[in-house]
């Protein structure tokens, strides 16, 4: 049975080069007219500068976002990888390079700096900064993708497996070991999602 795992990638938001083009005016605005503000035009103005970036980061419009997840997915299986209407067989994938981040939810911890010895530091993945590059019968192929659960983490380890035994190059680099994603897991009582 073949493996396959369905992924999401971001594409670029055609509207946010208004929310550039509108915040870079009212940049160059700021700092043009800064000698001549008065101390509270000075702050109005700074928080509107600092809240703009803050709310496309972290707000929840979409409209505005710098990045939107693409409506294709991307489809890694033992046979190779699809994305929309593109198809990549496993046969013509020369090489490839992965850097696995690791999947939505992730919860770890990182010794804090400067603490004790048993301090540490909560972090939790959004999973989105896994990256794929390929080379498919001489052209270079560039993917960022989401995992969004430890199960699609592990179906995907067994698709690049797949890849190995097809005769595929392939390089995998991992921000973690799996013994610390297992611990760290087992620590956070997190959900596998396998069953």
């Amino acid at each position: 049975m073949p493996n396959t795992v369905s992924t999401r990638v971001y594409q670029f938001n055609a509207n946010s080069f208004w929310v550039i083009a509108v915040y870079f005016i009212l940049f160059l605005v700021y700092f043009s007219q800064l000698m001549t503000m008065s101390t509270a035009g000075i702050i109005l103005f700074g928080s509107i500068l600092v809240g703009i970036p803050l709310y496309v980061r972290y707000g929840n419009n979409e409209n505005i976002k710098l990045r939107t997840w693409d409506k294709r997915p991307l489809i890694f299986s033992s046979a190779g990888i699809q994305f929309g209407l593109d198809h990549y067989p496993v046969e013509g994938m020369e090489t490839a390079a992965i850097f696995l981040e690791s999947f939505t939810g992730f919860e770890y911890r990182t010794p804090w700096v400067g603490g004790s010895g048993s301090a540490h530091m909560y972090n939790k993945a959004n999973g989105d900064g896994n990256k794929i590059s390929f080379r498919y019968q001489g052209e270079v192929v560039d993917f960022t993708f989401c995992l969004s659960s430890y199960a699609q983490f592990c179906m995907f380890r067994a698709v690049i497996n797949d890849w190995l035994a097809a005769g595929v190059n392939l390089a995998l680099r991992q921000a973690f070991e799996d013994d610390f994603i297992v611990g760290e897991m087992a620590y956070y009582h997190t959900e596998s999602g396998i069953e």
